[in-house]
C-alpha cells in the first residue's frame, strides 16, 4: 500500500498557484518554520503580542528605537517624541517635532566629549542630546532628510528630492567637528552614477550604501574629501521602497527593481542576491510597493525580515537564516481573510529583554512574545495549507485508507490541531476535525474518503502552541 508524505515540512513555494502545487505547500499564515537538526522543518505559530504601552496619540506608530548610549527607548507617533520606560510609562519629549504621519529613521552617535546624540529624520531633521528636548539644527543648509546614519564621527543624510547627500563637518567658527553643522551641503556629495534622486542610505561595513531609484552606489571614508565613491561597487539595483531598507547580521535587505522586476534584494557585502523568488508573482501583482516598511524581528532566536505592504494590505515574513517565506496578518473573523499584521516598527530593548513593536493603527506599543498566543486579545489562528495534492498517483481516483498527523507540544501542555480538507478543486471545505496529542505524538485516522486531488489545511488553535511535525497517509489507486 503506497504511502505519501504531505508537503508540510518543507518551505512553502508561492510562485505557483494551488492547482500547480501538487508537490509543495501552498500557504502559511501566522507561522514560521523551525529547522530540525538532521531533518526537515517543523511548523510553529509566530510570536503573539502583549499590551505594553499606549501613547494616547490615536495615530499609527511612526518609529521606535533603542538608544543604547543613553539607555532609552524612543518612540514617535503623530509628530510627538516619547521616552518610554521599562514599565510602559512614558514621557513626552518636548521641543521641535518630526513630520506627522511620516515614518522616521533614527541614527545615534556622540559629541566630541562622548555625550550621546540622536538624530530623527522624517523629511526634516531634529535631534536630542542625552534624551533632553528635541531641537532642529539652525544651520540653514541642514538637509530635509528622510534617511540618516552615522559613520566615523559624522552624520550623513540624503537631501530629499535631489541626488545629493550631506554630512556634518568641522565648523570653521569653532574648529570642531559639530553634529549640527551641515554647511558641507554647500558642496555636497552627488550621487552621480545614474543621476537619480537619492532615496535611502545606510552605513554598513564602514561604508555608505546610497540608494537611488536606478542604482546603488557605495562610498568610503577616504580621510580627505571625506567620502569618495568606490567605482567598482556600483550595482544596477534601484530601490523601490525606501523604508524597506533594513540592516541585519552584516546584510542589507530592501525592496528593489532589478532588470525591470520587483525583488527583495539582500546585500551580502557588495554583491546583490535575490531572496524573493518564491513570492515573485505576488510582488509583481501588487499595485505599488513604494510604501513598504521593513523591520527586523529576532524574538525567541528568530531571524525575520518583516515586510508590510500598506497598499496591498499584506505582510510577509522572510526567515533569512532558513531562506523561507510565510504570511503574517491580523485575524478579522471566521473567514480566511486577514488584514496585514498589526505591528510595524520594531526595536529590541536589551536591558529589559523586550522586543517592542508599534501599532499601525493607533498609539499602542506591544511586546512580541513567544509565550503569547493571541494579539493582545485579538484571536490568532495559525495555519498551514497544502496545494491540490495527487499523492503521487496522478489524476486517478484514489482512496485514503489511513492518514496520520504528527504533532507535539510547544510551550503549552495541551497540544491540539484542527484539520479540514476539500476535494477535486471544489471551494467547500469539510468540517474541522480536532486532533489532541495528549498521549501520542501521532494521531491516526482511518477511511478518509476518495478523491482525485485533495487540499489539506492544518490549524493551530489560538489557545495552544502545538508544533506541526508531519502528515502522511496510505493511499490506494482506484479504477476510474
Amino acid at each position: 500500500m503506497p504511502q505519501f508524505q504531505l508537503p508540510i515540512n518543507t518551505a512553502p513555494y508561492y510562485n505557483t498557484d494551488q492547482i500547480a502545487n501538487s508537490l509543495a505547500a501552498d500557504a502559511m499564515f501566522d507561522c514560521y518554520l523551525e529547522p530540525v537538526p538532521g531533518g526537515p522543518f517543523i511548523t510553529r505559530r509566530r510570536p503573539g503580542l502583549i499590551d505594553f504601552a499606549d501613547l494616547n496619540t490615536d495615530a499609527p506608530g511612526d518609529g521606535i528605537f533603542w538608544w543604547d548610549a543613553a539607555q532609552k527607548c524612543i518612540a514617535v507617533s503623530n509628530g510627538k517624541v516619547f521616552d518610554v520606560s521599562s514599565d510602559g510609562t512614558f514621557t513626552d519629549i518636548t521641543g521641535d517635532a518630526p513630520l506627522i504621519g511620516q515614518p522616521v529613521v533614527f541614527a545615534d552617535g556622540q559629541q566630541l566629549d562622548g555625550t550621546p546624540w540622536l538624530y530623527i529624520a522624517s523629511g526634516n531633521l531634529i535631534y536630542s542630546i542625552d534624551g533632553a528636548d528635541t531641537v532642529a539644527p539652525t544651520d540653514t543648509l541642514t538637509p530635509a532628510a528622510t534617511h540618516i546614519d552615522y559613520i566615523n564621527m559624522r552624520f550623513v543624510a540624503n537631501m530629499a528630492g535631489t541626488s545629493r547627500m550631506g554630512f556634518t563637518d568641522t565648523n570653521p567658527a569653532t574648529g570642531n567637528l559639530e553634529n549640527d553643522y551641515w554647511s558641507s551641503t554647500s558642496a555636497p556629495i552627488r550621487n552621480t552614477a545614474r543621476g537619480d534622486y537619492l532615496l535611502a542610505l545606510r552605513t554598513c561595513w564602514e561604508e555608505i550604501y546610497a540608494w537611488g531609484s536606478q542604482g546603488l552606489t557605495v562610498w568610503q571614508d577616504d580621510g580627505a574629501s571625506p567620502f569618495s565613491q568606490i567605482q567598482s561597487a556600483f550595482s544596477e539595483l534601484g530601490i523601490e521602497a525606501p523604508y524597506s531598507l533594513v540592516r541585519t547580521e552584516n546584510t542589507l535587505f530592501a525592496v528593489c527593481v532589478l532588470d525591470g522586476k520587483r525583488v527583495v534584494a539582500k546585500m551580502a557585502g557588495r554583491a546583490p542576491q535575490i531572496a524573493s523568488e518564491p513570492i515573485a508573482r505576488i510582488l509583481a501583482d501588487m499595485e505599488t510597493v513604494s510604501d513598504a516598511i521593513g523591520d527586523l524581528i529576532t524574538v525567541g532566536g528568530m531571524s525575520i525580515y518583516l515586510l508590510s505592504f500598506p497598499t496591498a494590505n499584506q505582510t510577509w515574513a522572510y526567515d533569512h537564516k532558513n531562506d523561507t517565506w510565510c504570511r503574517w496578518g491580523q485575524y478579522v473573523g471566521t473567514s480566511d481573510y486577514r488584514d496585514r499584521f498589526i505591528g510595524q516598527h520594531v526595536c529590541f530593548c536589551k536591558p529589559w529583554n523586550k522586543h517592542l513593536i508599534m501599532s499601525r493603527v493607533d498609539g499602542k506599543i506591544y511586546e512580541l512574545s513567544r509565550s503569547a498566543f493571541d494579539d493582545a486579545g485579538t484571536e490568532m489562528i495559525s495555519y498551514r495549507r497544502t496545494g491540490w495534492v495527487d499523492c503521487g498517483i496522478g489524476s486517478q481516483r484514489k482512496r485514503c485508507d489511513q492518514f496520520y498527523v504528527e504533532g507535539k507540544p510547544g510551550l503549552t501542555n495541551t497540544p491540539s490541531l484542527m484539520i479540514r480538507s476539500r476535494d477535486n478543486g471544489n471551494n467547500e471545505w469539510s468540517k474541522y476535525k480536532t486532533l489532541a496529542f495528549y498521549k501520542n505524538t501521532v494521531e491516526p485516522m482511518n477511511r478518509q474518503g476518495t478523491f482525485r486531488t485533495r487540499q489539506w489545511e492544518f490549524r493551530i488553535p489560538s489557545d495552544t502552541d502545538t508544533i506541526l511535525v508531519s502528515a502522511y497517509g496510505a493511499f490506494t489507486e482506484l479504477k476510474n
